[in-house]
Order: C-alpha cells, then structure tokens, then sequence
C-alpha cells in the first residue's frame, strides 16, 4: 500500500502574505508537502479580486494545488458547519480545520486567534507565515536579509506580522 502524504492546507493569510511579499512564486519550494488551497478560501478571496486572479494563476502553474471541499464527508461537513456556527471562525479557517481534522493534514494560517485553541485541542499540526520563513531559511536557503524583505514588504502593504526583522523571531520546531 503506498503511503499517502500529509499535505498543508493554506489560508487566504498565508497566501496574501507571500504575494505581498513578493514570494508567491517559490512558496512551493519551502517544504516537500504539496500546498492546497481548498475552494472555501478561494471564495474569502472575493474580497481582493487581484489575489484571487494570481492565486487562480498558481493553481493553473501547479504552484497551488486547489481542492473541492470534500462535501462527501459527513464528518468534516458536519465539523466545518460547527466550527463557522459556534467558534465563528470564517470559511476559508474552518474548512482547513475540518479537514485537517480528519484527515491528518496539516494547517497553514497566521491567524493564530483563530486557530490556535482548535489546532492544539485536536492535535492539529499547523504552520504560520513565520514558520515558512524559518523553514526558508533552514532548508530551502532563504537568507536573514530576503526574510527580511519579505516582511518589510508584508508590513508596508498593511498585514500583521509578530516581528519587523527576521533576527526578533525566534523559530518554532515542527
């Protein structure tokens, strides 16, 4: 039987912080895992219509792989409906939650708020932009000085990040 692996399942935060960044195009080149971006996020997107239209662009370049919510499952349907319903969380964090829920993926969000509690009690594992930095850098040989970049980039175009340089975070192991 062929072992089937983990995939990260990423949050319109995530994916607005690497295209602010400047970064949207090697996202995919951070971690081995395949990025997803399931179709409840793709609708948060409405919002920016601009991003939306670049992300479409990386499902199309396989930068992105994008996936139907998976309806079939009563489980993670019931499980996302419960989430949105009575922890209010948005589409886009509940249906990665749902879904990783049950199927042992992984959580890509910077909406700590949001997911943290909910990862945490379902022993979720979960990613946030900050991680994909300090992976960036320990595997995937980003430098200090382009996270710093990236961040600058992200801050100046209006997101929230912990820290304003790469050297005042200090790396969570995964």
């Amino acid at each position: 039987m062929a072992k089937i692996e983990k995939v990260i399942l990423i949050d319109a935060d995530v994916v607005s912080h690497f295209i602010s960044g400047g970064e949207i195009t090697t996202i995919h080149k951070i971690f081995s895992h395949q990025l997803v971006i399931p179709d409840k996020v793709m609708d948060e997107l409405e919002r920016f219509p601009g991003k939306k239209k670049e992300v479409a662009n990386l499902i199309n370049y396989n930068i992105l792989k994008f996936m139907k919510f998976q309806d079939e499952n009563q489980e993670i349907k019931k499980e996302f409906a419960r989430i949105q319903k009575q922890l209010f969380k948005g589409k886009g964090e509940s249906a990665c939650m749902a879904v990783a829920r049950f199927t042992g993926n992984i959580v890509a969000s910077s909406n700590l708020k949001d997911i943290l509690t909910y990862c945490n009690e379902h022993s979720i594992v979960y990613l946030t932009t900050m991680d994909f930095l300090c992976y960036a850098i320990k595997n995937a040989g980003w430098s200090a000085l382009r996270c710093n970049a990236f961040i600058n980039a992200v801050l100046k175009a209006g997101s929230k990040l912990p820290v304003t340089k790469m050297e005042d975070y200090s790396c969570r192991e995964f």
